[in-house]
């Protein structure tokens, strides 16, 4: 299932820029996710967040922005494959 999503914010700039569109695909458990891979999930208090695939060991994810004042992995620690919803294929 694809989905499209626009960007608020400025964590991923100059990757990806406020206000562009992200088509993403749902991750299901076949779908392979790398490093530098983009990928949305739900944060419980900021809400639906993209980030880099910085780094993966042992189905766990650690996820960075661009930007020294982003909020991702080094606040709220690795992500399990299961907490991420979102791929990106193409960014517009």
């Amino acid at each position: 299932m694809f989905k499209l999503f626009k960007v608020e914010g400025f964590s991923l700039y100059p990757l990806i820029k406020e206000g562009e569109v992200l088509l993403c695909i749902k991750l299901f458990y076949f779908n392979k996710i790398k490093k530098n891979d983009f990928v949305l999930f739900r944060h419980k208090l900021k809400g639906l967040m993209v980030k880099k695939v910085s780094s993966v060991k042992e189905n766990k994810y650690f996820l960075k922005g661009e930007n020294s004042f982003s909020y991702d992995s080094r606040d709220f620690g690795e992500l399990k494959k299961e907490e991420l919803l979102y791929k990106v294929i193409y960014v517009f």
